[in-house]
């Protein structure tokens, strides 16, 4: 996977890349907001900086967007065509949320007349980011289905994905197995194309582009998969298909949005999947590197990890 500096100041607006330039290769950015006729934001790890243009100018103008969301529908084509309902894009592997004026016809959303705004979610690879978890999330090497929780920007889809190729290659004392990727929205494997630019392992398959449900059905009953991984559960489709897979004795690795087991219990999906005792561990993220708080199925702390 290439350096996300390379990789974003060849889409960016001149003054925007020239920005991006002038960081150090390792700074902790974690997201690059354009909105119209506004400076830039830079969101580092625990911080963020605001840059105008010359003279207090905005750094951004709307033909800078339009250049910006022109060049990231070349790149990326199909994700553009698909997903820009959703109010977002992926591209390879990072996140792209657009901001602004969408339309509707015959009560369907048909996409953005005008884009105002682009936040950027920069994504990387960080090997062996999940092995201090190993002993808690797993028995005799055998990985339990387990369900990574956190705020946003914590690193829930990081770790998912180094759990992938941990289990895909048999790493670290856990016992090789065939893993079923659901990537709806590319960000695991980080390719619209179906392909892995993002390393998840030697005995990994992805079916990607349609809904996780959709993929997770399909890898089930297709792929036979020993684990079965998806990112950010939403909704009933999600956990139906969960239990499925569970019902079927495939192990599942997947990932929610909250800050505590008290949070999941709010969302109704999630909150049935628990009550089934569908995941033999939650592991609550403290963030990348930071450790995390692990509870069972009957939601008692098994133990904390440290980083």
């Amino acid at each position: 996977m290439e350096h996300w500096k390379k990789q974003w100041t060849a889409l960016m607006p001149k003054n925007v890349a020239e920005v991006l330039n002038g960081l150090s290769d390792d700074a902790p950015l974690l997201e690059i907001r354009l909105r119209r006729d506004e400076p830039l934001e830079l969101v580092f790890d625990g911080s963020d900086r605001i840059v105008f243009g010359n003279n207090g100018a905005p750094m951004v103008t709307e033909e800078d967007l339009k250049s910006l969301t022109s060049r990231l529908s070349a790149y990326s084509a199909y994700a553009w065509d698909h997903e820009r309902r959703n109010g977002f894009i992926t591209v390879g592997g990072c996140r792209v949320g657009l901001s602004g004026r969408m339309v509707r016809a015959d009560g369907n959303v048909l996409g953005f007349s005008t884009v105002a705004g682009v936040c950027i979610r920069i994504v990387r690879e960080v090997r062996d980011c999940a092995r201090p978890l190993l002993p808690r999330l797993s028995d005799g090497g055998r990985l339990l289905s387990t369900l990574l929780v956190s705020p946003p920007g914590f690193g829930k889809t990081t770790v998912l994905r180094d759990l992938i190729r941990i289990a895909a290659d048999g790493l670290h004392g856990i016992d090789a197995s065939r893993v079923g990727v659901a990537d709806e929205r590319f960000e695991l494997s980080g390719d619209a194309s179906g392909q892995k630019a993002f390393d998840l392992g030697m005995r990994t398959d992805v079916i990607s582009g349609v809904s996780k449900s959709d993929a997770a059905v399909r890898i089930v009953s297709t792929l036979s998969p020993q684990i079965l991984a998806m990112d950010e559960l939403n909704d009933a489709r999600d956990a139906e298909a969960i239990t499925d897979a569970r019902g079927k004795g495939v192990t599942v690795l997947a990932t929610a949005h909250g800050a505590s087991t008290e949070d999941l219990r709010l969302r109704p999906a999630i909150r049935t999947l628990l009550s089934e005792h569908v995941f033999q561990r939650i592991a609550i993220l403290r963030g990348i590197g930071t450790g995390a708080d692990v509870f069972d199925a009957d939601g008692e702390r098994v133990g904390g990890v440290d980083a």
